[in-house]
């Protein structure tokens, strides 16, 4: 075998939180660059790609079993090309993996681990593994590749290809009304729905900010409101904001909860969230205000720029879900001997009396029993949450990047928070201002601010940051932002189609599919529907762009049809924008 060129670790401060992290692994980590296919090719050795955050729990335990193991970290070394991604960095090639083991596994999430042929095909991959499972996993491939490296990489070729063959194709749209494609998104979504308990499916519980997004733009399609979608929607905003999906005493929203009452969260809490969160609740005070929505998205737009404001402009990525003594949750729970310490017995009484102490692993978890407070409950509730502030949460190490797409996310939520509150002008003007300045060169996009040259801007960025700068500009009545928005629309399209289907990245490095027709809804809206927003809106746009995208939002695929529910976004603007 040739040898090895690489002889360290390649991550010591690197500008990622998540991948300095890793740099006293004794895994010699590469970063993710074109010379790893090329070591990988010259020494026959399989690239193992390992995708994590910083605030994700379970990439801390694995580095701590196997990735600061000697034994392991020396196989490792020795055998394959080791290269980890910050999934936020990459997030084309975090999809892309992600899929792959969607496919392979029937589910996926963090860490990621793919392990990709010198030819860049992924041969097979897992999420978490216990050290000792993943060190005979990591010798038993290796003594597979040595002896069948040629069939594997033909394999993991074929995989990939006949993957294409299946490909989402067009479909007769003529026959398709746009009418009774949102009749088709609300009947699969609502199967979906816990009508119980709000949110949708019966396991893990997550915002889904799509998909209540666009149910409630389904409701003012017509005159008659149904029912039954309009309780399912006031249900979820409810229960979200009401048990531990929301974090009663420091604020903000965690990413999701471990089980379908809403009561156990996974402790982290990212940017998108409370942005895509605050926007969607602000949306809902429009359709019912007094409920108290607008007042939830207030309060979580604060804690926002309490804990995430970065010091030199715009809004850092995450809180991680452990404390700097590696406690999951750590800031957020709480023992008696805490709480009899920071309460005296009048307050101690109170909170037995007004608030839910519920039990977790780790320790108790609170928040008020109830939202319909009278008023001196309110003051009483409002003493106790100030007095056990600030103890924990700012402790919580934070992700500081800065990210183009969620800023612009944010700059959405402060843009329409401006119709409650006008304290929250001045916050959007300031980022609208920070993201120009951090994430705009001569009319390009940088993805993370300060460090163009780690990773190049997505689709998604463009889409995001596009569609920001035209509601704001259209909420200030300022031309230059939604200049912009024309100028970055038309950047977009000219990068990103291709052959007229879309790609989430210009130059990715391993081989991807032709593109998309359409880009569904995941965890944030679809990049193409936010695009198109901004093609049928701005003025002055290319003739054949603006034609372009008047002749897309026609599309109509199998997904579409077979998988609404993942497609609400576009949808909702086909039948709100008759062609």
């Amino acid at each position: 075998m040739p040898t090895v060129a690489t002889a360290s670790n390649q991550l010591s401060g690197h500008p990622s939180p998540y991948l300095a992290l890793h740099a006293d692994d004794p895994v010699h980590w590469k970063s993710w660059q074109a010379d790893v296919f090329a070591e990988a090719r010259a020494s026959n050795r399989l690239v193992l790609v390992s995708v994590g955050y910083f605030s994700c729990h379970w990439c801390h335990v694995m580095q701590q079993q196997s990735y600061q193991d000697d034994e392991t970290a020396e196989f490792l070394n020795r055998n394959y090309v080791s290269v980890k991604v910050d999934r936020e960095l990459e997030p084309d090639l975090d999809q892309r993996l992600i899929s792959f083991v969607e496919q392979l596994r029937g589910v996926a999430g963090w860490p990621l681990n793919v392990f990709i042929t010198p030819d860049g095909y992924p041969l097979t991959g897992f999420t978490y593994l216990p050290r000792d499972d993943f060190l005979r996993l990591i010798q038993h491939l290796d003594g597979e590749w040595k002896q069948n490296h040629l069939a594997l990489s033909a394999s993991a070729r074929e995989f990939f290809e006949l993957g294409l063959q299946h490909s989402d194709g067009m479909v007769e749209n003529k026959t398709i009304s746009a009418a009774a494609l949102v009749d088709t998104f609300v009947a699969h979504a609502m199967r979906n729905a816990d009508d119980l308990q709000g949110g949708f499916g019966d396991t893990s519980k997550f915002p889904n900010v799509p998909q209540l997004n666009a149910l409630l733009d389904s409701l003012t399609l017509t005159d008659t409101t149904n029912p039954e979608v309009a309780d399912f929607i006031q249900l979820s905003l409810e229960m979200m904001a009401s048990r531990n999906l929301n974090d009663h005493i420091n604020g903000g929203f965690f990413r999701y909860t471990t089980d379908p009452d809403w009561h156990t969260p996974h402790f982290e809490k990212m940017l998108y969230d409370n942005a895509l969160l605050s926007a969607l609740y602000l949306k809902a005070h429009r359709v019912w205000p007094g409920q108290g929505y607008a007042t939830i998205a207030l309060q979580t737009l604060d804690f926002v720029e309490l804990q995430l404001k970065h010091p030199q402009g715009g809004y850092m990525s995450s809180l991680s879900a452990v404390d700097r003594d590696n406690r999951e949750g750590g800031a957020y729970l709480w023992s008696h001997e805490q709480l009899a310490r920071r309460l005296d017995a009048t307050e101690l009484a109170q909170l037995k009396q007004y608030w839910v102490q519920a039990p977790v692993a780790g320790g108790l978890l609170l928040r008020p029993a109830s939202a319909a407070e009278n008023a001196a409950q309110s003051i009483v509730n409002h003493n106790i949450q100030r007095k056990l502030q600030a103890t924990g949460a700012r402790s919580m190490p934070v992700d500081d990047k800065r990210l183009a797409s969620w800023n612009a996310m944010m700059l959405n939520a402060l843009t329409l928070a401006t119709d409650s509150d006008p304290r929250f002008a001045g916050r959007a003007q300031t980022l609208y201002r920070d993201i120009r300045e951090l994430f705009i060169v001569d009319d390009t996009l940088v993805r993370f601010a300060g460090n163009a040259d780690i990773a190049a801007a997505v689709f998604e960025d463009y889409a995001y940051t596009a569609n920001a700068f035209l509601h704001y500009g259209l909420r200030f009545e300022n031309p230059q932002a939604i200049e912009l928005a024309r100028r970055l629309s038309e950047r977009a399209q000219r990068i990103f189609l291709r052959s007229e289907r879309w790609q989430e990245k210009a130059q990715p490095l391993i081989p991807i599919a032709p593109g998309k027709w359409v880009i569904e809804d995941l965890v944030f809206y679809s990049p193409m529907a936010l695009w198109l927003e901004v093609a049928l809106t701005v003025p002055q746009l290319d003739s054949t762009i603006r034609s372009s995208a008047s002749a897309m939002l026609q599309r109509v695929t199998r997904d579409m049809v077979d998988r609404p529910y993942y497609h609400g976004s576009l949808i909702m603007l086909r039948a709100d924008n008759p062609g």
